[in-house]
């Protein structure tokens, strides 16, 4: 099998790629239309199927949040709820004045004006701009936040938006204190603003007098500042919460210079280096995941010139290697999003051979920029950034040599809060009612290789804040026992070390569906043969087979399939989408009916399956020195994909809140 290499469009290229080369473009966003008599002509901010809108996402999920599109001096607009997110737009580069008022004459809360031009000046397709209450109170004060602390005005202006928005939860019974749950500003509910004295800004936010001013209206002092601090936090750290993913595949075409993941060596100009890159980041603001590296001087075909071509040829003359980034926190800086803190991978068996993604800058809340191109499609300038260290760029030393180069991050598929109806924890829920988590549970692999080989089993724990561990023993990948773990070390009660692998999505709730998505990567040798599995994260991957050329490359990221275009077979691992449903749980709360786990896609509910990209670039290599192959290297390619299966610890029970 030859690795084919063209000069086509390569699809397996990753959301973020897609929409970078998109330009414009909006997602489906329902605004609430508002018929009152004060404020007139209450229509949509614009029609999602209109190119010139820009919608966008406020993080804190509030329906019926005002807001004026500043092209539009005749309209006014509120946010509605669609299924996890409250949306909004207005049209292209837009300022979005925000604000809480019910008529035009009687006393309001002024907001922040947000200039969409600025927050995301190269929207896309399906990808709404994300507006988090920090960037509505930075609005506010004209200052960007640089410390969670109350001598930052913006954070103490954030940490009240909180409370006022907590405190309208309780009253409403939307929420428990702490716990950020949806919550809709209905007419009715806005009409008694009118009993305020006076409007309320930014300078009542900032002195503590919004307190007694809104006092009328809502009771923000049953919201401590502890506790919305707390919530500020949990509100910054779900911002993040995202899969992040890294392309080896160059895309060089005209004027379009993607580069991709890449780098050479610091002693040796012909020495190449290539990666793939998968992270998460979980609730709690870790980051964690594996690249797969293939480093050496590739033997170039006669007529092969171009350098990025060369390149790609060493993913079917090197082995791959695998390189973990275990749980770490800050490498991106909630502020600022630049890279402040190298993420660091490393080689479980040689640890000094390392790989650090070190620089870097987010733009659009999406995309880290690997040269000129990237940076002004990202951002729309036309000219280079005045500081080159917005650049993706990282370092590597492998087997004693130092290689260096440049990479493209994509930050794709936001998390939201977790619906109540369905993730039921304790500080969801009230005094005498049921709760679920953490709940306590037995994932079965199956591997397609061999279907009559025995699945293996790995325990999972779905924790409170809806993070995901496992769940072993000293001796096994999974345990019948359910104990608590220091959240310090990660040791639980009988002396086991655990491992983040995991966080949850978003919570679902229907009729005959009440779910929760997953996303899941096993990166540790501990999980062997399960090393590298990685679920939930809607990525596919794909080479088709030419054995007719050496210039061929065939990538797809929209279907799960082992076919090529031409029929022949292809190498790929598949992540599509992941969910449990716990409908059994919460409809009739009784463990013995159990729980089910399924995958999703453009045809709706699918088998569950788990991929492998190191198992899978394994093969690549495999097939093409077959008279190097080692033993070890034969097994690793079993270990490819296969199904998955889920069951209830027998040690689990729902339980009651006092």
């Amino acid at each position: 099998m030859n690795v084919k290499i063209k000069k086509v469009v390569p699809s397996v290229l990753s959301l973020g790629i897609l929409s970078l080369l998109s330009a414009c473009g909006g997602d489906s966003a329902s605004i609430n239309e508002r018929p009152e008599p004060e404020l007139v002509n209450y229509t949509n901010g614009c029609y999602d199927t209109d190119q010139r809108c820009q919608n966008f996402v406020i993080d804190y999920p509030v329906a019926g949040l005002d807001f004026d599109c500043q092209k539009d001096t005749v309209n006014h607009f509120e946010t509605a709820l669609d299924k996890n997110v409250a949306l909004g737009g207005c049209r292209a580069g837009d300022t979005v004045k925000f604000t809480l008022q019910s008529t035009a004459s009687q006393p309001k809360i002024i907001l922040g004006d947000i200039d969409l031009s600025k927050l995301n000046p190269r929207y896309a397709l399906g990808q709404p701009t994300q507006i988090s209450l920090m960037h509505i109170a930075a609005a506010m004060t004209g200052k960007d936040l640089v410390k969670t602390e109350q001598s930052d005005e913006t954070f103490r202006v954030l940490v009240a938006l909180i409370r006022m928005f907590q405190a309208l939860g309780v009253e409403q019974g939307a929420n428990q204190i702490g716990d950020i749950q949806p919550i809709t500003l209905d007419a009715e509910h806005k009409k008694k603003l009118a009993d305020l004295t006076a409007s309320v800004g930014v300078k009542d936010f900032l002195d503590g007098s919004y307190v007694s001013k809104l006092q009328p209206w809502v009771n923000i002092s049953q919201i401590s500042e502890a506790q919305a601090e707390a919530s500020a936090l949990e509100l910054m750290n779900l911002t993040k919460v995202n899969i992040y993913s890294a392309n080896m595949v160059p895309f060089i075409i005209g004027s379009i210079d993607v580069r991709g993941f890449h780098g050479k060596s610091e002693t040796n100009p012909n020495k190449e280096a290539l990666a793939n890159l998968y992270l998460l980041n979980t609730r709690d603001g870790h980051t964690l995941g594996y690249t797969v590296l293939w480093a050496g001087t590739p033997k170039v075909p006669e007529g092969v010139t171009e350098e990025q071509f060369k390149r790609i040829l060493l993913i079917s003359q090197f082995a791959p290697e695998k390189l973990s980034a275990t749980a770490q926190q800050g490498w991106v800086n909630t502020f600022s999003n630049k890279i402040t803190q190298p993420l660091r991978f490393t080689q479980s068996n040689r640890p000094d051979n390392y790989l650090q993604i070190n620089q870097g800058q987010f733009f659009n809340n999406n995309t880290v920029p690997g040269n000129e191109y990237v940076y002004k499609r990202a951002t729309g300038d036309s000219k280079p950034p005045q500081d080159p260290k917005v650049y993706g760029a990282w370092d590597q030393v492998l087997n004693g040599e130092r290689f260096k180069g440049q990479i493209d991050i994509f930050k794709s598929n936001p998390a939201t809060y977790l619906d109540k109806r369905v993730f039921k924890s304790e500080a969801k829920v009230k005094s005498g009612e049921d709760y679920i988590f953490p709940l306590y549970a037995t994932l079965s692999f199956s591997f397609d290789d061999d279907k009559r080989r025995p699945p293996v089993k790995v325990g999972i724990v779905i924790d409170e804040n809806g993070d995901i561990r496992s769940n072993r023993t000293a001796n096994e990948l999974y345990s019948e026992q359910c104990p608590s773990i220091n959240t310090s070390t990660y040791i639980d009660d009988y002396g086991v070390q655990q491992y983040r692998i995991g966080t949850t999505g978003a919570a679902n709730y229907a009729l005959t569906d009440k779910s929760l998505t997953l996303r899941m990567i096993l990166a540790d040798p501990i999980f062997a043969p399960l090393d590298g599995a990685i679920m939930g994260l809607n990525e596919t991957f794909i080479l088709s087979p030419n054995n007719n050329s050496s210039r061929s490359n065939t990538y797809n990221n929209t279907a799960a399939t082992r076919e090529s275009n031409d029929g022949k077979n292809s190498i790929g691992f598949t992540s599509g989408g992941l969910r449990i449903n716990l409908q059994n749980l919460l409809v009739n709360p009784d463990v013995s009916r159990g729980i089910n786990i399924h995958g999703w896609g453009q045809n709706g509910s699918t088998e569950a399956t788990w991929g492998n990209m190191y198992a899978t670039m394994q093969l690549v290599y495999n097939n093409n020195n077959k008279d190097q192959v080692t033993e070890a290297q034969k097994e690793l390619v079993k270990n490819m994909g296969g199904g998955l299966s889920i069951n209830l610890a027998s040690c689990y029970q729902i339980k009651k809140k006092r």
